[in-house]
């Protein structure tokens, strides 16, 4: 089977999300959850201006901010779980559901950890080399890992095998995997925009920007896991060894 070009990659998985909205769904929750467990932990302190007013702060304990970083890492490795799977899901069916999403949880989540602290300890050295680089190590981590969840939910890939293959494939395929990069960064910024501009709504500014963040999250998701399939289905790489429970 021969490859699909980027632009189909991009129009199918529009499409996708949108006979199948329930793809943003684990994000929000977990992003709902998250904010508020991180409102509720975060280690306050109570100082005055110089009229006396009393004023909260933020304390900076390391405790304080080890557990809430903790805690964002989990939400985000349990947003890319779900939302990687329903999008693998939607991509071989044509429908998804929370199920395809709790599969893959249940399932990978060990794996899914190791392979995002593998990928946490590689954008640290990136952002140490940005400097030297001129930023080009950071461009690099994210052109050449954008492959690597769905290697590793999708095609069923160990961490360490999930991120060679990404950047394998990024290889391979290095410019429509740039273009993918660049439309998948450009929508995040202008969706991160948009919700900034709702966030500051009363009671329901959140939750909008929550919605629209998530909207970006899932189409990228979408398009990404719908070009990994891409090229397995082409014979770029080899059909997972065990496949996925979708």
């Amino acid at each position: 089977m021969t490859e699909q070009p980027v632009e189909s990659v991009f129009a199918r998985a529009w499409a996708l999300l949108t006979t199948n909205w329930v793809i943003i769904v684990p994000g929000v929750i977990i992003g709902i959850i998250v904010g508020v467990a991180s409102a509720l932990l975060a280690p306050t302190s109570v100082t005055y201006d110089a009229s006396g007013v009393p004023v909260a702060t933020v304390s900076g304990s390391l405790f304080g901010s080890a557990l809430l970083g903790l805690i964002a890492l989990v939400g985000y490795i349990a947003t890319i779980a779900y939302t990687t799977g329903m999008a693998g899901a939607a991509w071989l069916r044509g429908t998804t559901s929370l199920g395809d999403g709790t599969t893959i949880f249940e399932r990978d989540f060990t794996r899914i950890i190791v392979v995002a602290l593998m990928l946490l300890l590689l954008a640290v050295v990136a952002a140490i080399l940005a400097i030297p680089t001129l930023g080009l190590s950071v461009v690099a981590f994210y052109l050449f890992t954008l492959y690597a969840m769905p290697s590793a939910i999708v095609g069923d890939r160990p961490a360490m095998d999930a991120i060679r293959e990404s950047f394998a494939l990024t290889v391979a395929r290095f410019v429509p995997t740039l273009i993918i990069a660049i439309v998948i960064f450009v929508l995040k910024f202008l969706g991160g925009v948009i919700g900034g501009v709702f966030h500051f709504t009363p009671l329901i500014g959140p939750i909008i920007a929550a919605i629209i963040t998530q909207i970006v999250v899932a189409y990228a998701t979408l398009v990404v896991v719908g070009e990994y399939l891409n090229l397995q289905q082409a014979g770029r790489i080899p059909p997972a060894a065990v496949p996925p429970s979708l």
